[in-house]
């Protein structure tokens, strides 16, 4: 039945529907205290090959939905504030049900989160500066009330940051999200920050010394949205805390995660513990070990060679695939030798290299541009090394930096002000991701929000009034299935 349910749906959008032309009914929408009315219609891009609408606004209605026929402007101008690049995000919340989710979980406090989501995606400066962003913003009519003073903020994370809240949220946002099938992927990196926490930790770097905990992100391995996410005290890199997360997203309903961890993860207790779990994982063989002299040795003198190359974006790499037997277990070991890189590292090293140093020479001259990867499954070559670089992808999505965290606006430094505040950048990335994902090929999810930020609207006694829109605005809302109004109610 669904079969033939999804053909004819087919055969009407491909087939039927260029034939027809274009239909046009009219839609209501209410903003504010006022109801409106948009003539919509309907029609095939012959372009894009698919169905597109167009929208025009009639005007407002009364409660009977009867055209007002005299309806005049207000003469008096109150405010001028930014408004499309907010009101686009708080539609577009709605549209894939993060809104909905949102205030399941968090009630009345709902606007205060979604009010930050719009301020970190619009503006995303220190937080101290969301309050004259909301003053000067649309924010201030569809976020009415909320308090983003600093100390407001602060206080709002730490209710944020309440274990029951994010528990509540990731259950209900999980289960919104669609089953790909294609599993997780559990990322673990250092987090360096200012705080004075006691999960912190002491790094030595460089020369310095910072604070740092360990964030632990979850992505779906197909869609790369953002699953889950959990903090670890900064000294915690075992298979222990692994083990509990792969516990808690089977609760969730998320199976076959999939582990990437940094070399620094790399310790015999560690691979057994992920042995005896049954967790799969992907890692970067430490270049001090006795496993990976031997392989460089043994493979990269003949591993340049058509049958081992590979394509990664532009680059061109050669990778070879070799059985091991890692710490009792038969699994699998990658040789990976990027020809750039070696080229560029050798020349350094022979105009360094001093007479004598023959041996040591040698072995770094076969060591220059490679790098071992072992995994627990078996991974297609010219899949291995994109799979280990989602590590940075995770990260670059995120994009957490000493930085980020010295601006969370702490009054006090709490460990539930941080979690409140991890929360709400993993929303914020979540709403990120889906935008830039609708925006397609013309518009990035940036250039989409920037664009639509020059849309001004008028503030006056009892009707707010918005701006034309440019073609490029108009685009974007098109392509969005985003409806613009023409006023607001106040």
């Amino acid at each position: 039945m669904f079969k033939i349910i999804f053909l004819l749906t087919y055969k009407f959008v491909q087939i039927i529907m260029p034939k027809i032309g274009t239909m046009s009914y009219i839609r209501y929408k209410k903003f504010g205290s006022r109801e409106y009315a948009y003539e919509v219609t309907s029609y095939w891009d012959a372009d894009r090959k698919k169905p597109r609408q167009k929208v025009k606004y009639i005007g407002a209605v009364d409660q009977d939905r009867n055209l007002i026929e005299k309806y005049v402007l207000p003469k008096e101008e109150k405010l001028i504030l930014d408004f499309g690049d907010t009101y686009l995000l708080h539609e577009f919340m709605k549209k894939i049900k993060i809104t909905e989710t949102i205030e399941e979980v968090f009630g009345n406090n709902a606007a205060k989160v979604l009010s930050l989501v719009c301020y970190r995606l619009t503006h995303p400066s220190a937080m101290g500066y969301a309050k004259f962003w909301h003053e000067g913003n649309i924010s201030r009519f569809l976020f009415k009330g909320v308090n983003l003073t600093s100390q407001g903020i602060s206080e709002f994370l730490s209710i944020m940051g309440s274990e029951s809240l994010q528990r509540d949220f990731f259950t209900r946002y999980i289960s919104t999200l669609p089953r790909t099938g294609g599993g997780a992927i559990i990322n673990i990196t250092a987090l360096p920050n200012k705080m004075r926490l006691p999960i912190n930790a002491l790094e030595h770097r460089d020369g310095e010394t910072d604070n740092q905990i360990r964030f632990l992100s979850v992505i779906d391995s197909e869609t790369s949205l953002p699953l889950f996410f959990r903090y670890l005290h900064g000294n915690i890199i075992d298979a222990s805390s692994l083990k509990v997360t792969v516990g808690e997203l089977d609760k969730m309903g998320i199976k076959h995660s999939f582990v990437l961890v940094d070399a620094g993860f790399f310790s015999e207790d560690n691979i057994k513990e992920l042995y005896r779990n049954k967790i799969d994982f992907l890692t970067k063989l430490p270049s001090t070990r006795a496993l990976f002299k031997e392989l460089i040795k043994e493979e990269t003198p003949a591993l340049e060679r058509f049958e081992y190359a590979v394509k990664y974006g532009k680059r061109a790499l050669f990778v070879k695939e070799r059985g091991i037997t890692l710490f009792g277990k038969d699994i699998y070991a990658y040789v990976v030798l990027d020809p750039e890189k070696k080229g560029r590292e050798t020349k350094k090293l022979i105009l360094s290299a001093k007479e004598g140093d023959e041996d040591n020479v040698e072995y770094r001259l076969k060591k220059n541009g490679a790098m071992v990867l072992v995994s627990s499954s078996r991974i297609d070559t010219k899949d291995i090394v994109p799979f280990y670089h989602l590590r940075q992808t995770i990260e670059t999505l995120f994009g957490f930096s000493g930085d980020d965290l010295k601006s969370i606006p702490l009054h006090a430094h709490k460990e539930e002000t941080l979690r409140g505040y991890l929360l709400l950048i993993f929303i914020t990335l979540t709403v990120f991701l889906k935008l830039k994902k609708e925006a397609g090929q013309k518009y990035t999810a940036e250039g989409a929000i920037f664009t639509m930020r020059n849309l001004k609207c008028k503030v006056y006694e009892n009707e707010i009034l918005v701006q034309a829109l440019t073609k490029q605005q108009k685009e974007i809302t098109e392509m969005l299935s985003i409806m613009m109004p023409k006023a607001l109610g106040v």
